[in-house]
């Protein structure tokens, strides 16, 4: 299993602790790290100081004059630690400032619309550790340093991001047109009983084995309502980030490969203490036994992961992990107190209230196994 005290959280506070004053930065730098302190709140990155990020990539390019100097030069100078000679040395203070600068330069605000922000970091290939633990195993010769802050093939491509970003845009749309469905299935509203039943169907359609009671059916809705409530909370943030679990890259045990070539995990409940979803290599790989495909089942990895993360669910065990692919049609083997935990139940839910599925992936989907 990976050292879960290797998330990203700990990389983030690592980075806090040493951008806080501006003791070893050189002086013509001090600005602008203070607008990166800013930009690290305690609840994740703040998007009133994402220029700052664009900055620091421009100005660890620009020399004096505006020439322009490569970007290792440009940061171990900013933490006064530049030297070109061969048998030179960094010293371990500035390395680990500089490991900080390295993290902020790979990370994006994407899809910016009011409160709705998704935050990427893609730390370069090059690594297989976060930017604090390479830096520091590096050693203190010059040489590796510059070798590490060269590095700049990114773990996204700008396609993929632009990929990643449209998910949880969609993501979003998904879960309130949810929410409006979870509304109408206990609206009393005068006139309101044709899309009351039609909006309880549905949730029956995915939760509710049947003979299911009203009054169990009740407690479901009211479960789906809250959870999902939280999960566009989560979005609305604005402080959600997705990455790699960068010290998976080189895996090599069995329980470490399994999530290297899972889609996405995260901590449930908000685990790690910030909103964090790991994307890991099967995310993008068309998997022909799927039930949807492409940007439907990016958009459709995202919900489940953010209702790992903001509502607890779990990737339930009955048979096998009940995955869509697999089957989740609700049954007596597969009852609706397993559905209601089951977050890929959720995030299938989610797309048919969207009315994205078509008839064939909703049948194959709810197949009773």
């Amino acid at each position: 299993m990976p050292n879960w005290n290797q998330n990203f959280r700990a990389e983030y506070d690592y980075a806090i602790a040493k951008l806080i004053g501006d003791n070893g930065f050189a002086r013509e730098w001090s600005p602008l790290i203070a607008r990166l302190r800013k930009l690290m709140s305690d609840a994740g990155f703040d998007a009133g100081e994402a220029a700052a990020l664009d900055e620091l990539r421009l100005k660890s390019k620009q020399g004096a004059s505006q020439t322009r100097i490569s970007e290792d030069e440009g940061l171990l100078k900013a933490v006064s630690a530049w030297t070109d000679s061969p048998s030179g040395t960094v010293g371990d203070d500035e390395r680990l400032r500089v490991a900080a600068l390295k993290l902020l330069s790979h990370v994006y605000l994407l899809n910016k619309a009011g409160d709705r922000k998704v935050w990427i970091h893609s730390l370069p290939k090059d690594f297989t550790e976060w930017a604090t633990d390479a830096f520091w195993n590096a050693g203190n010769a010059a040489p590796k340093i510059r070798a590490l802050l060269k590095a700049c093939d990114e773990q996204f491509s700008g396609q993929q991001k632009r990929h990643l970003a449209n998910s949880v845009q969609q993501s979003l749309a998904w879960c309130q047109k949810t929410g409006i469905v979870l509304a109408n299935a206990t609206s009393s509203a005068a006139g309101g009983n044709a899309s009351r039943m039609a909006a309880r169907a549905l949730v029956r359609r995915w939760f509710a084995e049947p003979g299911l009671s009203d009054a169990t059916l009740d407690t479901y809705i009211a479960t789906l309502d809250s959870g999902f409530k939280k999960v566009i909370a989560t979005l609305n943030r604005g402080h959600f980030i997705l990455t790699d679990w960068v010290p998976l890259r080189n895996a090599s045990v069995q329980a470490d490969i399994k999530f290297l070539l899972s889609e996405a995990f995260t901590f449930a409940g908000r685990g790690e203490g910030l909103d964090v979803v790991y994307i890991e290599k099967s995310f993008f790989t068309r998997d022909a036994g799927g039930v949807v495909h492409d940007q439907k089942n990016w958009t459709r990895i995202v919900v489940h992961e953010l209702t790992h993360l903001a509502a607890s669910t779990d990737d339930v065990m009955n048979g096998d992990v009940r995955y869509a692919h697999y089957g989740i049609g609700p049954h007596s083997g597969f009852p609706g107190s397993d559905a209601v935990k089951n977050a890929d139940s959720w995030a299938f839910f989610a797309a048919d209230c969207a009315g994205v599925l078509t008839d064939t992936e909703r049948a194959k989907a709810l197949r009773i196994r």
